[in-house]
C-alpha cells in the first residue's frame, strides 16, 4: 500500500511539474550598432521569450549568424543562457568582429558595402540561425531570420 502511494504521488510530482508546453519567441528586436571604431564593430539584438512552464531550462544560441549588407560576421557565441520558470525572459545576441577580420574575407564586397552605407547612413543587419532551448532531455528549436536597417551616425 505504501508502494503504491509512493508510486502515486511520484507520478503527480512527475507529471505537473514538466515542461508542457514549449516557451514561446516573441521577437528579435532592438538591432543596433553599439561600437564602430577602426578596430571593431559591435552589434547587438534582444530575443524576447516567455515560458510558460513551472520549470526552466537552458537556452543555446551558438547557431545564429550575423550579416552585414548580405555579409558574413560571424556567429553569436555566448554561454548558455539559464531559463526563469514561468517568466518573460531576453536573449543578448551580440557580436563583436574585429575589423581586420572582415578586409582579410571579402575587402572588395565589403568596401562596396561600407560605402553604400556610408552614402546611406544604414547598414541592413540580419541575425539568422537557430536558438536551442533544453530542459530535462527535452529540445526544442526556434528558427531566427530577423533583418533591420540600422541608422549610423558618421
Amino acid at each position: 500500500m505504501i508502494k503504491k502511494l509512493a508510486l502515486l504521488l511520484f507520478f503527480a510530482a512527475y507529471t505537473s511539474c514538466g515542461v508542457k508546453q514549449r516557451p514561446i519567441l516573441i521577437k528579435v528586436d532592438h538591432i543596433k550598432l553599439i561600437t564602430a571604431n577602426p578596430t571593431k564593430i559591435i552589434l547587438s539584438a534582444n530575443a524576447l521569450f516567455n515560458n510558460p512552464n513551472l520549470i526552466g531550462g537552458r537556452v543555446i544560441t551558438n547557431g545564429v549568424k550575423v550579416y552585414v549588407n548580405d555579409i558574413s560576421f560571424g556567429k553569436i557565441e555566448i554561454e548558455e543562457f539559464k531559463v526563469p520558470a514561468n517568466d518573460n525572459f531576453t536573449i543578448p545576441l551580440k557580436i563583436e568582429i574585429k575589423v581586420k577580420d572582415i578586409f582579410n574575407k571579402d575587402s572588395s564586397g565589403f568596401l562596396n558595402g561600407l560605402l553604400s552605407s556610408v552614402l546611406n547612413n544604414s547598414l541592413n543587419v540580419k541575425y539568422k540561425g537557430e536558438i536551442l532551448f533544453k530542459a530535462f532531455g527535452i529540445n526544442h528549436s526556434y528558427i531566427i531570420n530577423k533583418t533591420e536597417t540600422v541608422k549610423i551616425k558618421i
